[in-house]
């Protein structure tokens, strides 16, 4: 085989590479869920307008001038997370599951005695903002087209030592495809191909049956470390600004697959190709807002978040391995790990928010957020036309999406019962892939300090593509996050 053949060249970034980073990518961290403490998540986050609650100082900062006493808070969080596959061969269940910190806040409060002024407040603490942990497999038949056909694409006109370190080099290296005329000419020093003219062949014939099926499992999290301040004026006005630093840590590994072919070249029975990704980011973003009591029962909150400007590193690799059964084969190239920054710059946010109280037992609030897809950013001063490609396609598939939460508390002494509902728009301008929470919850509060429980169901719906788009249509995916929540807090 032509593994013997391999000769020692210079690592270089190959074109397959910067394709890891796309649109896809901002699009991930630029979406928040419903996480927080369970009070917050129990009442599906509408707290624009209420505030005294640490993760609602994520959404409106001036909810800590609410604050009338200091106040610790705890939120450990269980998370289930279900996908389903559907494909013209079946349907595929996955699950995964996990075990988080949502909330761990600290809020400090400062008396202003004879003033307009009656208090200051400051806060510190973190909040969980996203999860990224998934488990999806996706099977399906195909006559049409392969993998390997999108390869072939690809090494069309390259030279061996010009094909990519992570996508068609490992493809020849392990015969998934091969020159088209590999006649060996026996009297070089060392021993090469005649032929390298940049003519390939594929060892799958693309319109022939075979199964095609992928694993793809993801972990980490998107969480806010937060410092906020505000104040109360005279009881009316409560305003707030909070700096915000969100890290980001995700993980990603992915096994594609093909066999039980019916036209192969030399035997091929299989091939697996992998995908790993590693990403760490950390940012900076500025909110600011505020809640009028407009009477005793009514209130109207509004904020504004500024963008937040991540710098991110991402560690990538690939391999592809190849069985054949005449002879008893197989054959494993692996891509050297490519190191890549970039900055990503998510998009402003404006939230406005009202919240009414009847009959002093009951609360109703809302929150109405708009968040502008198509203005997310991804900088490289590296990679300019990586830059400038990733930007049309932001504009060209992204748009302002509107999202709308709703809550409800009833107090029934001695417990607390809370709804909420919320819907996210679609980001995409020619897909309607929106996502609902729903969520319910309860708590007990003495005063000195308080237990909750939140109960949290998150359902969308999306696509996942196996390879090119122009080749092979999306297989649907349907997401449900079920997610448990519980709050200990104490105030002194």
């Amino acid at each position: 085989m032509k593994r013997i053949l391999l000769i020692v060249t210079l690592i270089t970034l190959g074109a397959f590479t910067l394709k890891a980073q796309n649109e896809l990518d901002a699009l991930r961290y630029s979406q928040q869920g419903i996480y927080g403490n369970a009070r917050f998540a129990a009442m599906s986050g509408a707290f624009g307008a209420l505030g005294g609650e640490f993760s609602a100082l994520s959404y409106n900062p001036a909810g800590i001038s609410m604050y009338q006493f200091n106040e610790l808070s705890f939120s450990p969080s269980f998370n289930l997370n279900s996908t389903t596959s559907s494909s013209d061969l079946l349907n595929i269940n996955d699950y995964k599951l996990g075990l988080n910190i949502s909330t761990l806040g600290l809020v400090y409060t400062l008396p202003k005695n004879n003033s307009e002024w009656k208090r200051i407040n400051v806060g510190i603490g973190w909040n969980q903002l996203a999860s990224y942990d998934r488990n999806i497999r996706i099977e399906r038949s195909n006559d049409q087209t392969s993998l390997a056909d999108k390869i072939l694409e690809l090494a069309q006109g390259n030279q061996i030592n010009d094909l990519d370190n992570f996508y068609t080099g490992p493809a020849f290296w392990t015969d998934l495809i091969d020159l088209e005329n590999n006649s060996i000419d026996t009297t070089l020093d060392p021993i090469w191909y005649t032929y390298d003219n940049g003519n390939y062949i594929s060892h799958i014939n693309g319109s022939s049956s075979k199964r095609q099926a992928k694993h793809f499992r993801s972990t980490g999290y998107q969480n806010e470390v937060l410092f906020s301040f505000g104040g109360s004026y005279g009881e009316k006005l409560y305003i707030g600004a909070s700096i915000g630093l969100p890290t980001i840590n995700y993980n990603e590994r992915s096994i594609y697959s093909e066999d039980t072919f019916t036209d192969t070249i030399n035997g091929l029975s299989s091939f697996n190709y992998n995908e790993e990704l590693s990403v760490y980011g950390n940012g900076l973003n500025i909110k600011i807002g505020g809640i009028m009591r407009v009477s005793e029962y009514i209130k109207l909150g509004g904020a504004i978040h500024s963008p937040t400007i991540y710098n991110i590193e991402e560690t990538y690799s690939t391999s592809i391995t190849t069985y054949f059964s005449n002879p008893n084969q197989e054959f494993t190239e692996s891509s050297p790990y490519n190191y890549f920054t970039y900055e990503l710059i998510s998009p402003w946010k404006a939230i406005a928010s009202g919240s009414i109280v009847y009959n002093k037992s009951i609360i109703i609030s809302g929150d109405y957020e708009v968040v502008d897809y198509s203005f997310t950013r991804m900088n490289s001063e590296t990679y300019l036309e990586w830059s400038d490609e990733n930007n049309q396609n932001i504009k060209d598939n992204y748009t302002q999406a509107t999202n709308i939460r709703i809550g409800a508390e009833f107090n029934v002494k001695p417990f607390i019962i809370r709804g909420g509902y919320a819907l996210y728009g679609s980001p995409y301008i020619d897909k309607n892939f929106s996502r609902e929470n729903f969520s319910v919850g309860a708590g007990v509060n003495n005063g000195n300090s308080f237990f909750d429980i939140a109960y949290v169901i998150s359902e969308a719906t999306d696509e996942h593509k196996l390879y090119s788009e122009d080749l092979i249509t999306p297989t649907s995916i349907k997401h449900k996050d079920y997610n448990l929540i519980f709050t200990l807090g104490f105030r002194y």
